[in-house]
């Protein structure tokens, strides 16, 4: 009996790496609205070397960008988290406090020294490093939010007034400052309470 003969299996196409590397960013690639937000987000299938790093969101300070990262769903924060809040981005957003960046970082208990050389790659911080930046600038968002909320937006600086606020004692907190609890996210979640109390007229 003769045998037969099956024709060969043509081989596999194969993309040149640039439109491979396209086609791949077309399907992975996450990008949410900077406009209203001031927030873009990027992650690729593949985390880059620390070298050339971009972190998952870049931090864009632009009117609202606060709020968003306020009302940001809680599981959308841990993955932020987890991915690495990129130093660089992290001193954006410390920069709109009125507080010497090196005092905010002592506050956030994270090493001055270690920032300044993670920003020049903005190379990620620790997930708890980050994690704490990140509340630092969701109370941010809070105090916008809170005035908005009042109706009388115009003219308030809310990181201008938080800033002013953490630096001073506070009896409610047994007369710490609520600068010196922003080394733990139990310390924010207090300051945060309390901000809200303030709101709601449980405190004055």
């Amino acid at each position: 009996m003769a045998r037969v003969q099956t024709p060969p299996r043509a081989a596999p196409k194969r993309h040149s790496g640039r439109r491979g590397a396209a086609q791949l960013e077309s399907h992975t690639d996450k990008q949410a609205p900077d406009a209203t937000g001031g927030f873009e987000a990027s992650m690729t299938s593949k985390p880059r070397s620390a070298k050339g790093r971009a972190s998952f969101h870049r931090f864009n300070p632009a009117e609202g960008g606060f709020v968003t990262l306020y009302k940001m769903p809680d599981l959308k924060v841990v993955e932020w988290v987890k991915y690495g809040l990129g130093a660089r981005d992290a001193k954006v957003i410390l920069a709109q406090l009125r507080v010497p960046q090196g005092e905010a970082l002592t506050a956030l208990h994270i090493p001055v020294a270690t920032v300044n050389r993670k920003a020049k790659t903005n190379a990620p911080l620790s997930p708890a490093e980050g994690e704490r930046v990140l509340g630092f600038g969701r109370l941010i968002g809070q105090i916008q939010t809170m005035v908005q909320e009042s109706g009388n937006l115009e003219g308030f600086d809310a990181s201008a007034w938080l800033s002013a606020w953490m630096s001073a004692p506070v009896s409610a907190l047994g007369g710490a400052r609520p600068l010196d609890l922003m080394d733990t996210m139990t310390g924010q979640a207090l300051v945060s309470q309390l901000l809200s109390q303030m709101q709601s007229g449980a405190y004055a």
